[in-house]
């Protein structure tokens, strides 16, 4: 069994969160760049909010350009959901062009 690199499986939760993003064209992502996990926080005054557990996503396009996806209230369960959904849908493939 080869391992994967966090990026890598950052790339599979992208697809299964964000399929519009790989429609064939060279807006489509090809690697994940980097990925960020913001955990949640409470409220720290009547007037404000909780701040939501979020994961960002910054990733790489076939024509070479940066971009971000933010998923908010999405935490360790939600990455291994989708990560799982990957698997049931891709992991028989030997590689994401098969699909």
């Amino acid at each position: 069994m080869s391992g994967k690199t966090t990026k890598e499986l950052m790339l599979r939760v992208l697809v299964m969160e964000s399929p519009e993003l790989f429609d064939g064209t060279d807006d489509a992502p090809v690697e994940v760049t980097d990925w960020y996990y913001h955990e949640w926080v409470p409220e720290v005054c009547e007037t404000c909010g909780d701040d939501p557990e979020t994961l960002v996503i910054s990733y790489r396009t076939r024509k070479g350009e940066e971009y971000g996806e933010t998923y908010w209230d999405f935490g360790l369960p939600q990455v291994l959901e989708a990560l799982d959904k990957w698997d049931e849908k891709y992991g028989h493939l030997k590689n994401m062009e098969d699909a």
